[in-house]
């Protein structure tokens, strides 16, 4: 079988996560092929300066792994020289959902490009004039891509391609391709704890219809002692234990609550989401909403002159420190209403206590939604999310139908399915054999770093100074 991996993410553990696939099918006798950029692509999503020093820190991490992984030369593909015709490259778009609309040959290469443009720059509305370079910039790299990449399937014929995430601007081109020709493709992600990975079969990690589907058939295959892996998903996450990614939850004062919090009025709690995460996601929108911050906004007006409800939103940690759209407009809603408490993500209140003290809790894609129904409050869902369709939320699927809730007396709904998502949640993916993880982003591969070494870190500095030189000399000497 010919495997080509498509490469553009190299970084931990991602790249050493290649190389735990490409070590298996080695061994197997499988024919391994992978592509490297030698800074042809004029944007990518860890290099979005062009910066040389990225560039070789990249190249050099990469060529590391090939040097491990005993990849001969004749297996490393390379991008071509190929025209790419700029003309139907819009001079500019009026809006992020103008882009995210913009395909090319039947792909969807705008909305790659704002899924890149929207996890960089942390902004789910960027200002379409003040990056309009930059978006220029990732068409030209994803049509670049895509005239490449059909190239290296109609040359090499391989029977598999395996991708990184899939929803990057300079991978997604080769994903639509696989999926137009019919050829099998896997993308790979972090799985539920950093000691596993995950790979999707002809999907991406965040297929909703395909994630659906993985939680009911992990359920029915689990062992017996499956509840208790569920509940441990939940208390871990309560306790602030290392799953999958960053606990935002770590340096919240414990049991604390907003000042003046009133037990006397009905208090309802909205978790909202970084709307970043989530904006760059083809699937993942509102149900009821354009977005959460309208929705939020449409609620406070519904209950403005309520004196015995009082909403607080947890403004979610991850937006810490962030002056984007998302924040902005959280603050004038702030302003206006005097019957919202806005908790910043800045401030140290504990979520979950917050959590503890609702009388209902409301989310549009939040994991909190899951965890709050857990541990026995009423939940609200508002939004798509990777648990909608389980059982124990609250799922209006019309504003009035929200604001009719939210004046009832509102039960938790027991359900075992809470169970199935949180043991999904600890017990996706696969155990890594040759890699081991040492923190999120640091970790060995059969022993060794794949990390740049001080004396090519060095090189490199020293080689970009030089090009830098020359340059200057060669203006000089005009």
């Amino acid at each position: 079988m010919k495997v080509l991996f498509f490469n553009g993410i190299n970084i931990t553990p991602h790249i050493e996560t290649e190389m735990e696939i490409a070590t298996d099918l080695l061994k197997e006798g499988h024919d391994v092929y992978f592509v490297q950029c030698r800074g042809e692509l004029h944007f990518c999503n860890i290099n979005f300066t062009r910066a040389e020093w990225i560039c070789r820190d990249c190249r050099s991490r990469q060529e590391n792994s090939f040097n491990i992984l005993g990849l001969p030369p004749e297996k490393i593909l390379y991008f071509k020289d190929l025209a790419v015709d700029e003309k139907i490259i819009p001079e500019k778009f009026a809006s992020i959902d103008e882009l995210k609309a913009f395909t090319y040959e039947g792909s969807d290469i705008g909305m790659g490009v704002a899924s890149s443009l929207i996890s960089a720059y942390r902004d789910h509305r960027l200002d379409m004039e003040k990056f309009k370079k930059n978006i220029r910039e990732g068409i030209w790299t994803s049509l670049y891509v895509h005239e490449n990449a059909k190239r290296m399937l109609d040359e090499l014929k391989p029977d598999l391609v395996i991708v990184f995430n899939g929803r990057y601007l300079e991978i997604r081109p080769m994903m639509r391709l696989c999926e137009e020709r019919g050829i099998h493709f896997q993308t790979h992600e972090r799985g539920g704890t950093i000691e596993k990975y995950i790979l999707c079969d002809n999907s991406t990690p965040h297929d909703l219809e395909s994630l659906a589907r993985e939680i009911v058939e992990g359920w029915e295959k689990a062992p017996a002692d499956r509840e208790e892996t569920g509940k441990k998903f939940f208390v871990d996450r309560r306790n602030r234990i290392l799953q999958s990614w960053i606990v935002f939850t770590a340096d919240q004062e414990l049991g604390s609550l907003p000042p003046g919090f009133d037990r006397n009025v009905k208090n309802i709690v909205l978790y909202n989401s970084s709307l970043d995460e989530y904006e760059g996601i083809a699937g993942i929108s509102g149900r009821i909403y354009a977005d959460d911050n309208k929705g939020i906004a449409q609620l406070l007006e519904s209950f403005e002159h309520r004196k015995d409800i009082h909403f607080y939103i947890r403004v979610h940690p991850n937006l810490k420190g962030e002056k984007n759209t998302q924040v902005k407009e959280l603050d004038e809603i702030g302003r206006r209403f005097s019957n919202l408490t806005l908790i910043r993500a800045e401030e140290m209140i504990d979520t979950y206590a917050l959590m503890d003290a609702a009388d209902i809790v409301m989310v549009f894609s939040s994991t909190m939604g899951v965890e709050a129904a857990f541990w026995g409050k009423p939940v609200v869902l508002l939004g798509n999310s990777f648990y909608d369709r389980l059982e124990g939320f609250y799922t209006p699927s019309t504003h009035e139908e929200v604001v009719a809730l939210l004046q009832q007396d509102l039960q938790p709904i027991p359900s075992k399915d809470l169970l199935k998502y949180g043991y999904w949640e600890l017990e996706r993916g696969m155990y890594y054999k040759h890699y081991e993880p040492k923190t999120l982003f640091e970790g060995t591969f059969m022993g060794k770093s794949i990390a740049v070494t001080p004396a090519q870190k060095m090189m490199n500095y020293l080689l970009v100074k030089k090009t830098r030189w020359m340059n200057k000399l060669k203006k000089l000497t005009r």
